[in-house]
């Protein structure tokens, strides 16, 4: 079964005939280890929330660094 997400719904599943599928049916891991949920999660945000999410997440690191070049 292929999986596709559906533009119609946010973060929504949909199988390849577009039937919904149940996110509870769907593993968390895939068989090598990749974290499914996270990018089922990534895929319901818009993409301006990705770049906001991703630039809080530089914006943390940045702080982390420069907090630690001062010891």
């Amino acid at each position: 079964m292929r999986l596709r997400a559906d533009s119609g719904m946010l973060g929504a599943m949909a199988d390849a005939d577009g039937e919904a599928i149940d996110p509870g049916y769907l593993p968390d891991y895939s068989e090598d280890g990749v974290d499914l949920s996270l990018i089922r999660w990534t895929l319901s945000l818009s993409p301006l929330e990705r770049l906001q999410f991703l630039e809080d997440r530089i914006n943390g690191i940045l702080e982390i660094r420069e907090r630690n070049a001062g010891k």
